[in-house]
């Protein structure tokens, strides 16, 4: 049977966007946000719901790799016509000990710039109340300087909303949610809302979820041609890489989009490039044709599941093997700054060293600081940090004069390794010696400071958290108020690889 054009819109894939109008919208902490599209994308009778969802998910077992579910990609259009491609992935997390899912998706009826944070209750279904974990959402709102809360961009959207009957069937209770809606976004913004959600992680089994359906509308030959090409990208991991493939000039004649939910699918990638160990798998792909059986405009879905060996990022560091890798790299970038010639990476490097991570490097002579650069934020592949920051530490630490060519047989070599962000509930948590400390302010002020610092300077807990605010320009007592504190720990690499130590 044919498919009416609204039909299409409203079930197979998305509407279009209208620009956001200005306001808070409520502001009540216990606002709970109702089902919108129950009747329409789904059954809105609870008991039929239930039944289902079940029948969808039951037919299907988990394919997964073995490791750790930690994120996917789901579709997000009428269950009689995705639901069974998104049940494919609800099924191979089935039973998975999960506390809190992060739900990204598009914005299908307005436009804004940056990220719609929900900052209400819960989300209700006719399946029950789901209820959203305020901590972490308000410290993403609060943290992330694109990210803001647009009551208009959740009210009417379709694309989280359908998400939450198939969890409330395959977790046990107890879950709680963190629903974002993209707007626009570039490429560092997405990075850096992974790396703060990534900063949650610690505390938490969190799962990411991006809300997407492929191709819009072109026949089912070019959308398989097409949707292939895009999943290809996800799998391939780069993320930078997928934005420029699926872009808007990429888009060949007959394709309204290649994904529409593009933006959250590379916040999920950003997500899952830290964790070691990470394997994408394509559990399955198909079209609205395969369900209405009309070929001549369809869209395309697809369920993709990210796991990892080494799902908790408490636990990440590397052997010594690595560590003596990375010193190279550190030696040769700066041995060949101070030449004045190019240096070149290690062609065909380990995993653990294209794994976007931060790290600084400290240059010594004679026991005496010589030079100390580093990026806290997990921007490049560890081993280009290193290289980067080897060099800006030999030539470019406004402390000192560039290194020369006579000091380089003398210089000593330290690189700290840094894990995720983790963040900071309580001040008195914080372990001198083995934390190192950002500091964060509304206004984008922010300070520094290494584990190694209050050991060298013989500080106390006190100490160490006044000094990481006076690094910010900030009053000493300013870690009491309203600032955000988040600490890391150092993998400290030295040479030689035997007196490679790590915090913990």
């Amino acid at each position: 049977m044919r498919i009416l054009t609204l039909a299409l819109s409203m079930l197979l894939a998305c509407g279009g966007s209208s620009p956001a109008q200005d306001g808070s919208g409520p502001d009540a902490a216990d606002m709970a946000r109702p089902p919108v599209c129950s009747g329409r994308f789904y059954p809105a009778d609870p008991g039929v719901l239930e039944a289902m969802v079940d029948s969808l998910l039951e037919p299907r077992t988990s394919t997964g790799s073995g490791g750790a579910v930690i994120a996917g990609v789901v579709p997000h259009a009428g269950y009689v016509f995705s639901g069974g491609t998104a049940a494919d992935f609800y099924s191979a997390i089935r039973g998975e000990d999960i506390d809190v899912v992060v739900l990204v998706g598009p914005s299908h009826q307005v436009s804004f710039p940056g990220f719609s944070v929900f900052q209400g209750g819960s989300y209700l279904t006719p399946l029950g109340e789901v209820p959203v974990e305020q901590e972490i959402s308000g410290r993403l709102l609060a943290s992330h300087p694109a990210a803001s809360f647009v009551p208009a961009a959740h009210e009417a959207e379709h694309c989280l909303e359908v998400q939450l009957p198939f969890l409330q069937r395959v977790l046990e209770p107890g879950f709680s949610i963190v629903p974002i809606i993209v707007g626009s976004a570039d490429e560092d913004q997405l990075r850096f809302m992974a790396e703060l959600i990534l900063a949650e992680a610690f505390q938490r089994r969190i799962l990411v979820i991006a809300s997407c359906d492929l191709s819009h509308y072109p026949p089912e030959e070019l959308a398989r041609e097409v949707d292939s090409m895009t999943v290809a990208a996800i799998l391939a991991g780069d993320a930078g890489a997928f934005l420029n493939a699926t872009s808007q000039e990429a888009l060949p004649e007959g394709v309204g989009t290649f994904a529409c939910g593009r933006l959250p699918v590379a916040l999920v990638m950003y997500y899952t490039g830290f964790f070691p160990g990470m394997e994408p798998e394509l559990l399955s792909m198909t079209t609205s044709a395969d369900f209405s059986g009309d070929g001549s405009q369809v869209v395309g879905y697809a369920s993709i599941l990210f796991t990892s060996q080494e799902p908790d990022p408490a636990g990440w560091s590397l052997s010594v093997e690595m560590g003596d890798m990375l010193m190279g790299i550190a030696r040769g970038s700066v041995e060949a700054a101070v030449d004045g010639t190019d240096y070149s990476l290690p062609a065909d490097l380990p995993r653990d060293l294209t794994v976007p991570r931060g790290a600084f490097v400290t240059l010594k002579r004679n026991g005496l600081l010589r030079g100390c650069v580093g990026s806290i934020l997990a921007v490049s592949p560890l081993a280009e940090t290193v290289a980067d920051m080897a060099r800006s530490a030999a030539l470019e630490d406004p402390r000192f004069i560039p290194v020369s060519p006579a000091e380089l047989e003398g210089l000593e070599y330290e690189i700290s390794v840094l894990t995720p962000l983790q963040i900071v509930d309580d001040w008195r948590r914080v372990r001198v010696g083995t934390d190192g400390l950002l500091v964060v302010t509304g206004d984008g002020r922010s300070g520094v400071l290494l584990p190694q610092v209050p050991l060298e300077q013989g500080w106390d807990l006190e100490e160490f958290l006044q000094g990481v605010c006076l690094k910010a320009g900030l009053s000493p007592e300013a870690y009491l108020g309203d600032v955000l504190l988040y600490r890391f720990q150092a993998q400290v690499l030295v040479e030689g690889g035997s007196d490679t130590r790590r915090g913990d």
